[in-house]
């Protein structure tokens, strides 16, 4: 996990006045709550955003907390969050992109962070009447961002009623800075302290040409293959057979996480991605290839993936006859052609319960833009070895070393030889270069030497001469 620093801005202009002043708001429970929950691990800063300029001695945003997570502090910090007035007394008005461009430039100084805003999602900076086009502006602003490569965002249903407005709701909006940022902003979203405090999943806002598919596993279509799922979501293929060309084949469900989106039409293929060093390439298919009217967070059944995977050879040599295993990642990419996608009932309701569907940003109607989208499966393929070569070579090797034992056994057994000694015929049991003295009655010492082939060797000692 790489830590990125988290900084919360907290509207306080003038319309979002019922949420400080109703006494039955959990807004300030709420906004304490965010910060618990989406801590990525570095610094954290609490600052408050109207326009800058408008209220006499302070700029926007108005950093009230910054430093180590410290949940008592930052409970102070919130607390201490009022609805800003001008000069004049008037409430103060709200100026999303000044917030936005303060956070970034000014709070994390150019570096990665994730930014939380928390809004009624009213833009109206000079009192600008123009809110619906201010705040779609803003939204087009950050779709359009190069910068900001991750957003997403909490609709929260929250009826407030204030001394002088009130309100139904607000909007959680959760942008990275930077790739390393959008890497702990996916975390975090999918992480339990989070998906705990909201009843909905995060909305994706941006990319949304990375559609969010998981394959879930339930039976192997190939003999010996088991499949399960591994870390963030993968694929773990074990039984792969080595040494020949085959195909192995899953069914399961391909469930939608592309909240709040529905899936109204889509061409499905499948293609294998190698790991950056290399590897064996693979055909990979998938049926059907068609998705209709899937809806968020529900599956589409009977879905068949298969692998085309060529024959894996052993490692040559002795290291080879001992492996019994490859293991090979990789990843398998589904891709998304034709797409029709569109807003959920049941977001669209929620959505209506806090403000008119005109008045939402355009970066919520980003996905009638959309006609394509990729989703990665990490992928393990566990290869394994018929242990039958190593079963046959070590009973060939200890088949010939029992015969060669047996050879040498025999070879080096005694045997019975007829040896001439003076003229004398004797019988003698040697053992292959066994070396024995046999003297004769005479007196007359010879020394008899068996040998590994042939008749024994005679050597007589009298007189040190050999015949």
């Amino acid at each position: 996990m790489a830590a990125v620093a988290s900084v919360y801005l907290v509207q306080d202009s003038g319309w979002m006045e019922p949420f400080y002043t109703d006494p039955a708001s959990s807004f300030r429970p709420l906004v304490k709550a965010l910060i618990a929950a989406s801590d990525a691990g570095g610094e954290t800063v609490v600052a408050s955003f109207d326009q800058d300029g408008q209220v006499p001695g302070r700029r926007s945003p108005n950093v009230v907390y910054r430093g180590a997570d410290d949940p008592a502090a930052i409970a102070r910090a919130v607390d201490s969050i009022e609805p800003a007035r001008q000069r004049d007394g008037h409430l103060a008005d709200a100026d999303f992109d000044g917030a936005l461009v303060g956070g970034v430039q000014t709070i994390l100084d150019g570096q990665p962070g994730i930014v939380w805003m928390i809004t009624n999602n009213r833009n109206s900076p000079g009192n600008s009447q123009r809110v619906t086009e201010n705040t779609r502006d803003f939204a087009t602003r950050l779709g359009s961002s190069a910068a900001l490569p991750a957003i997403v965002s909490y609709p929260v249903r929250m009826p407030v009623r204030g001394k002088l407005y009130e309100a139904n709701g607000l909007i959680i909006y959760g942008i990275a800075y930077g790739n390393a940022a959008a890497t702990e902003l996916e975390r975090i979203t999918h992480a339990p302290a989070l998906t705990r405090l909201f009843s909905d999943p995060a909305v994706q806002l941006k990319p949304l040409d990375q559609a969010r598919l998981s394959f879930l596993p339930e039976r192997s279509a190939t003999p010996g293959l088991h499949v399960s799922r591994g870390p963030q979501g993968g694929l773990v293929f074990d039984g792969v057979p080595g040494g020949t060309p085959s195909v192995v084949s899953i069914e399961g469900a391909l469930r939608s996480d592309f909240y709040p989106h529905v899936i109204d039409r889509a061409r499905l293929s499948l293609g294998w991605v190698p790991p950056e060093g290399g590897g064996p390439a693979l055909e990979a298919t998938i049926a059907p290839d068609q998705l209709t009217a899937l809806q968020p967070e529900q599956a589409e059944n009977g879905v068949t993936l298969s692998l085309h995977v060529p024959a894996i050879d052993r490692a040559p040599g002795i290291a080879g006859w001992l492996q019994k295993d490859v293991v090979l990642h990789g990843t398998l990419r589904i891709a998304l052609s034709g797409v029709g996608l569109s807003l959920s009932d049941g977001f669209q309701q929620k959505m209506a319960q806090i403000a008119a569907m005109d008045q939402l940003p355009s970066v919520f109607f980003a996905d009638r833009s959309v006609s394509a989208a990729t989703t990665d499966l990490p992928v393990t393929l566990i290869v394994r070895f018929s242990a039958w070569p190593l079963i046959l070579g070590l009973g060939g090797i200890a088949a010939a070393l029992v015969l060669l034992l047996a050879l040498l056994a025999l070879l080096l057994a005694p045997r019975q030889h007829a040896v001439t000694l003076a003229g004398q015929v004797r019988r003698i049991r040697l053992r292959p270069f066994e070396r024995r003295e046999i003297t004769l009655p005479g007196g007359r010492t010879f020394t008899v030497r068996g040998r590994l082939f042939g008749r024994p060797g005679i050597v007589e000692r009298s007189g040190d001469t050999a015949r």
